[in-house]
């Protein structure tokens, strides 16, 4: 389930490649290039929001076949297009296909005992496997180009759909919606505070990340050396993730979001100096923390209901603010204004953080040690 989870944020682990491949090619503009990101992630929005609705009459497994399968079409006609609005139509379905799944998966995760850990494996897998493809793709940009950052995708997606039998154990209780008695579950406020803060959390970090690799080529650094810069991030990052799968809840949940939050915020500071070392002190530590932060917020909001509702809506917030992150800094980047575009991901992040104390004390006052169960 981890593993699936992660295939719908491929795009975005890799997205500093693909934009800076779009940007290389002749055909588009640094512009255009993060608008593709962009609408692919508005489309996984969408894609987690409809999910959302129909998770009692969909059969996952079946709807996760048919979703991979999408995906693996769409990416592979994806290294063919050269027209841009065509390119975003199929980028914006392709998309919904992944949000879908994201949607699927995640309300999968927030039935079982330990939802924080296998958002903090979903993330592992997909930041090793980011740093990994990151490292191998950079240097090739230049001569293969597009293919070179669609072709892992499309292997990706082979790979879920061996894995998508494992949802055949998975399903909500199809009768649950014809209970007589109320659903319990955390207020709206905690909610929407909690959804806020994915959101902002997201829009944050993505605004930077999807422009590090352009960043580093503006600050003169050596291309080998930007990719790897990019890639230890990831793999240093990943494993942080396996932190939360052994302390869990030990110490609540407020003061790990609240130190990996900050953290994170450092991290993208140190890319405002145009120093090759804070650069990649900077990407290391802000794979660290964007992987616990994340895991903490998305294993938080997982359980605020004991359906997988709010889950699922998780996805959709989440998207939505991967999909305005490198809309954001498109429009304000003007002519390549990098620095502007990270001060603004630092604001933004500390929105985030302000959002997520309170659902964050909330639950810890109700159950700072163990997962919260409204029954």
């Amino acid at each position: 389930m981890a593993f699936l989870a992660g295939i719908g944020l491929m795009v975005a682990n890799i997205s500093p490649t693909i934009v800076t491949a779009y940007a290389q090619n002749p055909g588009f503009s640094t512009q255009d290039a993060g608008n593709i990101i962009s609408i692919n992630m508005l489309g996984n929005a969408f894609g987690a929001l409809l999910s959302s609705f129909f998770l009692h009459r969909l059969n996952w497994f079946q709807s996760s076949c048919f979703l991979l399968v999408n995906l693996v079409f769409l990416d592979f006609i994806s290294i063919s297009i050269n027209e841009l609005h065509l390119l975003l139509f199929a980028r914006f379905i392709c998309g919904m296909s992944a949000g879908a799944l994201m949607g699927i998966a995640y309300a999968a995760i927030a039935q079982t005992n330990g939802p924080e850990r296998i958002q903090a494996m979903s993330y592992t897998i997909q930041l090793l496997s980011g740093g990994v493809l990151v490292q191998l793709i950079t240097p090739r940009i230049a001569t293969a180009g597009v293919v070179a950052v669609w072709a892992p995708l499309v292997a990706f997606s082979v790979v879920g759909l061996l894995l998508s039998p494992l949802l055949k154990k998975t399903a909500l209780d199809k009768n649950c919606g014809l209970e007589a008695k109320p659903r319990r579950r955390a207020n709206n406020l905690i909610i929407g505070l909690s959804l806020g803060s994915l959101f902002t959390f997201q829009m944050g970090q993505f605004a930077a990340f999807v422009y590090v690799i352009e960043l580093g080529v503006s600050n003169h650094f050596n291309v080998d050396f930007i990719g790897t810069s990019v890639a230890m991030g990831l793999w240093i990052g990943g494993p942080a993730a396996l932190f939360v799968t052994w302390w869990s809840l030990r110490s609540g949940r407020a003061l790990p979001i609240i130190i990996a939050s900050s953290a994170q915020i450092i991290s993208i500071g140190l890319w405002l100096v145009p120093n090759a070392n804070f650069f990649l002190i900077g990407n290391v530590t802000y794979g660290i923390a964007f992987n616990v932060g994340i895991s903490y917020i998305l294993g938080l909001i997982s359980e605020l209901d004991n359906e997988g509702r709010t889950a699922t809506l998780a996805a959709f917030a989440s998207t939505i603010g991967l999909f305005a992150g490198p809309g954001l800094a498109a429009a304000i980047l003007g002519e390549n204004d990098y620095n502007t575009v990270i001060v603004a991901a630092i604001l933004i992040l500390f929105i985030s953080l302000a959002l997520i104390v309170i659902p964050a004390k909330k639950l810890d006052s109700l159950s700072k040690t163990n997962r919260m169960d409204w029954s």
